[in-house]
């Protein structure tokens, strides 16, 4: 027997998360080390962007966000994947 919840399928149009925004998150891990990109967080705000790169690079000297539609990637070779940059 099929049930309501067996069949019942929403279609999404739209991607998740469409009011955020895409944060690409930079940390220095010692003072003396350069800055490195670790990542990205979605969020609405800067301030919750922020908070959620917090929670998930800790203990570092310095944290960068950037929105991700600002930054620019340049490369000439097309990288393999698991290839060094």
């Amino acid at each position: 027997m099929t049930t309501d919840a067996d069949t019942q399928r929403d279609t999404v149009e739209e991607p998740r998360g469409r009011h955020s925004t895409e944060w690409e998150v930079f940390v220095r891990e010692a003072v003396e080390e350069p800055l490195r990109h670790v990542g990205s967080v979605t969020a609405a705000e800067e301030s919750t962007a922020r908070e959620q790169a917090a929670a998930l690079f800790q203990d570092v000297a310095a944290l960068w966000l950037c929105p991700a539609d600002a930054v620019r990637r340049d490369t000439e070779a097309v990288l393999t994947p698991g290839e060094p940059a």
